[in-house]
């Protein structure tokens, strides 16, 4: 098993805290995660509540007798734990009473939970997003060498666990979790009736990565509103599939205000929506997918490591453009990248005059890890 990055976290806090939000898309292996943080394998307690039954069981008990239900197991695993319409009381139950157990609540869905308590689980630090494995998470287990001669294969097949694993099952794989991802249980409590659409408009947003999309002009290309193209983004990220970044603007001359750019968070999930697992030499979306692999991943190694930032993109409408700016700290740090490493990418002037204090990096095989490691 490949050792996560994330995990010594974990175990602190099931050393200290008697529950945690585990969130992230199917295929993380959630479970498997937490329970390799576990000594005790028999003081485990595993529930599905995918399974309609158990959340019927789960959901007809009192409050006072959630606890009853858990028996005498120490370690609570509640999977899909979204679709319990008691969550919040399950949760409440735990928090009050203080009990000896650790509930760990694993979600592939953002859980409908009252804000108040969202937040006091956030600021507490008892909610954790898991995500496909990170890049230093293979390397480690590969070597540097080993994981740099394979990255195009990173690059096309993504890195889900499975996938790095049984690289032969690859395909497989990512095209059945879009279908149970996207088209079966994407939301607990909102139906996707139109599947044929939603899947056209995320291929429209898989085939523009990095540009500047309109929902009117999305909604119009896949039959859809611009309302309804919005609300499924939104779904799609609250499902940890997608990350949408706003344009970054301070009202010079040009600047794109009122828009976003689309990123896929795993670059299997973006090829199995076009079909197209083709290598590297067979690809004219290089640039593309390079550019989505890069820029989730620093989204996920800022995650694991604590690093506050807010993320954008910047545009004009004369089409200069920096693919991705990362603002922490009030400090601006601005990229553009290639694949090629024997091309350098052309800063906009626009770009150095309005904003002379932000730092400008190129980002090509030779230069990538140091971006991604950066704390």
């Amino acid at each position: 098993m490949i050792q996560r990055y994330i995990a010594p976290k974990i175990k602190e806090h099931l050393a200290s805290h008697n529950i945690l939000l585990l969130l992230g898309t199917r295929g993380v292996q959630k479970f498997n995660l937490v329970a390799s943080c576990i000594e005790n394998q028999d003081a485990i307690l595993a529930i599905d509540a995918s399974k309609k039954k158990v959340r019927k069981e789960i959901e007809a008990l009192k409050v006072e007798g959630y606890l009853s239900y858990f028996g005498n197991k120490k370690y609570i695993l509640i999977r899909d734990a979204q679709y319990l319409a008691n969550l919040q009381e399950i949760i409440e139950e735990v928090l009050d009473k203080n009990v000896a157990i650790n509930l760990v609540l694993l979600c592939s869905y953002e859980p409908i939970l009252d804000p108040v308590l969202r937040d006091v689980l956030q600021m507490e630090g008892l909610e954790i997003q898991i995500f496909p494995l990170l890049f230093q998470e293979i390397a480690n287990q590969q070597g540097i060498v080993e994981f740099d001669k394979r990255l195009e294969k990173r690059i096309v097949f993504g890195n889900y666990p499975s996938v790095v694993t049984d690289p032969e099952s690859a395909e497989t794989f990512l095209n059945q979790l879009v279908k149970d991802a996207i088209f079966t249980q994407l939301n607990p409590n909102e139906r996707i009736n139109k599947g044929a659409k939603l899947l056209k408009m995320l291929q429209i947003l898989a085939f523009e990565i990095g540009q500047a999309i309109s929902y009117n002009d999305v909604g119009v290309r896949c039959g859809l509103d611009n309302e309804t193209v919005e609300r499924y983004i939104e779904l799609l990220e609250k499902a940890y599939l997608l990350k949408k970044i706003p344009c970054y603007f301070n009202n010079n001359t040009y600047e794109l205000k009122k828009t976003h750019t689309v990123y896929f968070l795993d670059n299997g999930i973006r090829n199995a929506i076009i079909k197209n697992f083709h290598g590297l030499e067979l690809r004219n979306d290089i640039d593309a997918l390079w550019k989505n692999w890069l820029i989730a991943e620093r989204i996920k190694w800022n995650d694991y490591n604590g690093l506050k930032a807010n993320y954008y993109f910047w545009k004009t409408h004369t089409k200069q453009q920096m693919d991705f700016i990362e603002e922490r700290d009030g400090k601006l740090m601005a990229y553009k990248s290639l694949w090629d490493k024997r091309k350098k990418p052309k800063f906009p002037a626009s770009f150095k005059k309005y904003y002379p204090e932000a730092g400008l990096f190129a980002l090509n095989r030779t230069t990538y890890w140091g971006f991604l490691s950066k704390k």
